[in-house]
């Protein structure tokens, strides 16, 4: 059936699995209690050991695109990263440190864009035509390399390159009340792990993060 926000277009044999909903009348400003213990919950949670397996398939994927492991890391090993090094992950924005903390847990790509800045449907795709991108924290915009996976809207902006690196144009401010939230793993996650962790993170944001009563699309 047609999903209304988001398209796999990927070839079949290179395995991509996602999973996409969009969530409304969210708040991005105030870290609720029902929030601070959610993260607390998640933090008391986490297994490296777990994690780690679940992410391992990101790295066979870089290979096949011709893409450094090292240099372009996937999101939930970016975090893995940064949490090694500083003990903690940086906290960002209320919605931004759940999924974050969600993302580095579960070993699976989370990432957000702002429904306000993008067309749908967004699709995961493969590029063809040089399309430019713009990196949230880069000043300047590259174009993308032919033939690498990336998920594109209905307008052809590029939202997020692989699951390395997500565009300035859609991310999420202070201001943002609706947003697509994309879950992604790789030909070795499980269809059935992938459904659950989208299923439970939307419960999590709905109950730490909805400003009001939400509509769920």
């Amino acid at each position: 059936m047609f999903n209304p926000v988001f398209r796999l277009a990927t070839p079949p044999d290179l395995g991509l699995q996602a999973i996409a909903f969009s969530l409304h009348a969210l708040g991005n400003r105030h870290y609720s209690g029902a929030l601070k213990d959610s993260l607390k919950r998640l933090r008391g949670l986490f297994d490296i050991q777990h994690s780690l397996r679940q992410m391992e398939g990101f790295n066979a994927l870089r290979v096949r695109m011709g893409r450094s492991p090292k240099r372009f890391p996937a999101s939930p090993q970016a975090l893995l990263d940064h949490y090694l090094r500083k003990g903690a992950l940086r906290s960002i924005a209320p919605i931004v440190d759940l999924y974050n903390q969600w993302s580095l847990n579960t070993g699976l790509s989370i990432g957000a864009h702002d429904l306000q800045r993008l067309q749908l449907p967004v699709s995961l795709t493969l590029s063809q035509t040089s399309e430019p991108f713009q990196a949230l924290g880069s000043a300047t915009s590259q174009a993308l390399p032919d033939g690498e996976y990336a998920y594109i809207d209905a307008r052809g902006q590029v939202l997020c390159r692989m699951e390395y690196r997500q565009c300035a144009a859609t991310a999420l401010t202070p201001d943002s009340t609706t947003a697509l939230f994309i879950v992604q793993g790789h030909p070795g996650t499980a269809p059935e792990y992938l459904r659950q962790v989208a299923d439970e993170l939307k419960a999590d944001l709905l109950h730490c993060c909805a400003s009001n009563l939400s509509r769920v699309a």
